[in-house]
């Protein structure tokens, strides 16, 4: 009997839904690759092996900058994935992906599905996903001209489209996305301390910002003097940090008011948007969407679990499935 699974494919790590179950697997996004190509483990084993062995193991990811290179990794990562949650069994898939994703990308991306025992495959746009998570359908407003705008915070860049009645017809991007905040920190702490720290240090520490009046906190990071290479730590506060990360937030409001701007033109009828949706895992910092709204003038809202809700809109949509 086949199974229908949900795919959110994203660049850091990947959801499957299952229909009938709901979300069954949650893994980073990555492979560890021996010397000689092969994949030896993918998801959180890829990382404990990485921790084992660094001077043998590489940590690949299959979608990098946006867009997928590497066929035989994909194919390779997709299968133990698909097969972890439902082996031996023909699996019809929906895939979301980014809608700047590239036409090579994605035929690399349904290949690798073929070669996974898979029977139909669909690639959807993860906005559409996420609109479908919070109920908002094709035919929901009866004003022709009206849309809403899903803005991604994603890991490797901020995605903002204006949707209308279930199409996408304006998207804007920026490259100042979670990993480049990431960054952010990781040159901050090298620069100003001499404290080099790992991104996944400078990741758990920026969750811990806020943009909700004074950032008045401090958070240790511990890593290793730059010069003797010896253990150090360093207490931050959590402002200095709010200042390092103010590209990537920036670049949020800057990337939605370029779309607002940008939407279609009718004649002398200029579209317009209902609802402005942050999602991703820029859009956990806590105020972003009051930033946000202050620097466009207009009303931001935060979707709920904005992690999950591109996994969730295919759960829907598979139960809509014949």
């Amino acid at each position: 009997m086949a199974v229908y699974l949900g795919v959110d494919f994203g660049t850091r790590a990947i959801k499957i839904y299952q229909k009938g179950k709901g979300i069954v697997l949650r893994e980073p996004n990555i492979a560890a690759v021996d010397a000689t190509g092969k994949v030896i483990a993918v998801g959180s084993q890829a990382s404990l092996l990485r921790a084992r062995a660094p001077g043998t193991v590489t940590i690949r990811r299959p979608l990098m900058n946006g867009e997928i290179s590497d066929f035989n990794l994909t194919a390779e990562m997709l299968d133990r994935y698909l097969e972890s949650v439902s082996p031996k069994q023909k699996k019809h898939v929906l895939v979301a992906v980014s809608y700047t994703l590239g036409t090579k990308s994605r035929e690399i991306l349904t290949k690798a599905l073929g070669d996974c025992r898979t029977g139909r495959i669909t690639l959807v746009d993860s906005a559409l996903a996420v609109l479908r998570s919070v109920g908002i359908f094709e035919n929901d407003s009866d004003n022709e001209y009206s849309g809403d705008i899903v803005c991604d915070i994603g890991a490797g860049f901020i995605e903002a489209a204006y949707i209308r009645r279930g199409k996408i017809l304006r998207v804007q991007t920026s490259s100042f996305a979670g990993e480049a905040a990431d960054t952010a920190i990781v040159n901050y702490a090298a620069r100003k301390y001499g404290l080099a720290v790992s991104a996944a240090a400078a990741r758990e520490a920026k969750h811990k910002l806020t943009l909700i009046g004074e950032s008045s906190g401090e958070i240790t990071l511990s890593g290793l003097n730059s010069l003797t290479g010896m253990p150090k730590k360093i207490s931050f506060t959590l402002s200095e940090l709010a200042g390092a990360c103010a590209p990537q937030i920036r670049a949020t409001a800057d990337t939605v008011a370029k779309l607002l701007a940008n939407l279609p033109q009718h004649g002398t009828v200029k579209s317009s948007a209902d609802r402005i949706i942050l999602t991703g895992g820029g859009a956990m910092f806590e105020g972003i969407a009051g930033f946000i709204s202050a620097q466009i003038g207009r009303e931001v809202t935060v979707i709920g679990e904005p992690l999950d809700c591109v996994a969730n809109g295919l759960g829907l949509m598979l139960d809509e499935l014949k």
